[in-house]
């Protein structure tokens, strides 16, 4: 009992990780809320304001944190990320500090620079997720699973009619595509962004480790927005939503694969459920699908794109330049997420339970294959 009662944080200690965190989450809200890339986007939809839903956010970790931490006195504030954040700014502003302390202590730490990093990271791609759920599909969601359930009736009623049960399916997968797509989407983002917004016991999610590389780190932040916005400048394959096929058949087989594709990664995400995210290491998931192949997210990424990009191939007014252009930017988009794969084993096999992971399964994107 003694041992616990010293192992649990001082008010002291829990006062200055609530004050660090509140001044920390206050300035990134603040960032948020002014930042032209994700205002805009607010501006061009009719979406809910994402920025509402952080300071309510923000609000709420201020009104319940304090109540949480003097109730439960959790031992994981004795090492505070945020307090280490703050040290690494105190030691900046040091007085009568030698030039050379002072130069090589611009230089963080390795648990500074994973603190920062978590911080980063939990806001870039929680943001993410939460503006393009409130911005592009919450809003739409009850309007896409009624279509899905009309264009089913009405492909009923086509097959009944006697057209035939393949141009049933046809119509429907035709119809109805990007919907699917949608809705899968949908799922992934809302477990993203729990899984973001989250580092709990509770959960089970709480982080072990983040990637800090810069080969991980910008691999990985390129393909999201905003920075996907300059990637796309160099490596956009097409600025058009829909596949250009008039074949209603052929159509409808890559639409299928693309839905296939889309659900395939929602099934990757939903099986490591919130202990999802990019570039940290929340415990290593075996059960299906990692029980194939390591990646199988990145593995239906890649899928897609190929899939999307067939169409561009069978377009008749594409010259020899141009589909020349596809292929190099379509090679150059795989083999990012090929990196993502790499520099994502790099930082896990670390973790001895991932090296015995990759014993078992010896396979990154195709069984027996690749």
């Amino acid at each position: 009992m003694e041992e616990e009662k010293k192992e649990k944080a001082t008010n002291l200690e829990l006062l200055r990780h609530f004050i660090a965190s509140a001044i920390i989450y206050g300035i990134i809200l603040l960032c948020l809320i002014f930042c032209p890339a994700y205002y805009e986007t607010i501006e061009e939809n009719s979406g809910f304001d994402y920025t509402i839903f952080f300071t309510v956010f923000y609000l709420g970790y201020l009104l319940i944190a304090p109540i949480i931490y003097w109730t439960v006195r959790p031992i994981s504030v004795k090492d505070s990320r945020n307090m280490t954040i703050f040290g690494y700014f105190a030691r900046q502003f040091s007085k009568d500090m030698p030039v050379e302390h002072f130069l090589k202590g611009l230089e963080p730490t390795e648990k500074e620079k994973q603190a920062m990093m978590i911080v980063f990271m939990q806001t870039f791609f929680g943001v993410y997720c939460v503006n393009t759920l409130c911005n592009n599909y919450l809003p739409s969601f009850g309007y896409n699973l009624d279509f899905l359930k009309v264009m089913f009736e009405q492909a009923v009623q086509y097959i009944t009619a006697g057209s035939g049960i393949l141009s049933g399916i046809i119509q429907y997968l035709n119809d109805t595509g990007d919907m699917w797509i949608k809705l899968a989407m949908t799922i992934n983002l809302i477990i993203l962004a729990i899984s973001y917004l989250s580092d709990l016991d509770l959960f089970k999610n709480k982080i072990k480790s983040v990637d800090t590389t810069p080969l991980g780190v910008i691999s990985c932040i390129m393909c999201y927005y905003p920075v996907v916005l300059l990637t796309d400048k160099f490596l956009q394959v097409t600025e058009d939503s829909l596949l250009p096929v008039n074949n209603s058949a052929l159509l409808a087989g890559l639409n299928l694969f693309a839905i296939i594709a889309n659900f395939g990664m929602m099934i990757a995400v939903l099986r490591l459920g919130t202990k999802s995210g990019n570039l940290t290491n929340r415990g290593i998931v075996t059960g299906f699908p990692y029980n194939v192949v390591r990646h199988p997210e990145y593995s239906m990424q890649i899928f897609y794109i190929i899939i999307t990009t067939i169409p561009l191939y069978l377009a008749s007014d594409m010259g020899y330049g141009d589909k020349f252009f596809v292929t190099v930017t379509t090679l150059a988009w795989i083999f990012i997420y090929y990196l993502r794969a790499i520099t994502e084993e790099r930082h896990l096999i670390k973790d001895s339970k991932y090296q015995e992971y990759v014993l078992k399964v010896k396979h990154r994107f195709l069984p027996w294959l690749i």
